[in-house]
């Protein structure tokens, strides 16, 4: 099969590699291989090693948007139920992947302090998965469920940067430790109605 004129397959094979093995531990035969691709047809078609990663991080980022978007959108369910589903789920699905992580956030931690443009990459995505998430967190502050003594941006940012921590910690330990994202969410619920005791 000429690989060449498969793209969308390329890129998913792609996405899979450096998923399973990080940048630093992939190199060129590998893809090559893995790919199909002559080394030629995949300069031609990537440039070089770095801008496929490039390629790999928007698409992955694109399939993580929609399945955001996917689990956020049912409005028959309460916000905070959605929030606390979401994330559930995402640290449910680690054992099956094998704690692989996210590949984003597993990229910023390998390659961001060392390369520029993937940081900057990489927090493009972070950034729009934050602003998929923000208007469901908005939400639950909005129905009283969530403290709204933080704007929901930043709450969005502390939620979901604990769920990265969450899952660089599952990928070393193998333990999905989903208690301190239901913690973290228990911790910033609106206690408005416990003030009102006297």
């Amino acid at each position: 099969m000429n690989y060449k004129h498969d793209r969308e397959s390329v890129i998913n094979k792609g996405m899979k590699l450096f998923w399973f093995n990080g940048y630093h531990n992939l190199g060129m035969d590998k893809i090559c291989k893995e790919t199909g691709m002559t080394k030629g047809a995949f300069y031609n078609s990537f440039k070089g090693k770095e801008n496929f990663l490039l390629v790999v991080i928007e698409a992955y980022g694109n399939l993580i948007a929609s399945h955001l978007q996917t689990h956020l959108s049912d409005i028959h369910i309460p916000p905070i139920d959605r929030l606390t589903n979401l994330y559930t789920n995402m640290l449910v699905a680690q054992p099956e992947s094998k704690y692989r992580g996210c590949l984003v956030n597993n990229m910023m931690s390998e390659m961001g302090a060392l390369n520029p443009v993937v940081a900057e990459v990489t927090s493009a995505q972070f950034e729009r998965f934050v602003n998929i998430i923000e208007p469901t967190v908005s939400q639950a502050q909005q129905e009283g469920a969530l403290d709204k003594s933080l704007n929901s941006k930043l709450m969005t940012e502390i939620i979901h940067t604990t769920f990265f921590g969450v899952l660089t910690r599952a990928k070393s330990t193998k333990t999905l430790h989903i208690s301190i994202i239901k913690d973290l969410l228990n911790l910033i619920k609106n206690k408005s109605d416990g003030r009102k005791k006297n």
